[in-house]
């Protein structure tokens, strides 16, 4: 095991103590707790085969769905984007 000297100012210094004084542990566990935590990869999320695969050409869909929508829909026969 190796020795690390970090220099922490007061405020964060007193939160440790705090926090390894309420979960009864050493500041030297809680730190390293701390520190294996941060360093655990990060999982990657399923990803869908079928995200990204589409491009209508149109580069405001998402952000103006509502408006679009309501301009192009028909209540008896869908709806589909202006051409």
């Amino acid at each position: 095991m190796s020795l690390l000297q970090v220099q922490l100012d007061n405020e964060l210094l007193e939160v440790l103590q705090t926090t390894a004084q309420s979960q009864a542990v050493s500041m030297d566990e809680l730190i390293a707790k701390a520190i294996k935590a941060y360093l655990q990869p990060i999982p990657k999320t399923k990803r869908y085969s079928f995200i990204g695969i589409g491009h209508s050409g149109k580069g405001h869909l998402s952000t103006h769905v509502e408006e679009t929508l309501a301009e192009a829909a028909n209540r008896r026969e869908g709806w589909s984007l202006p051409k």
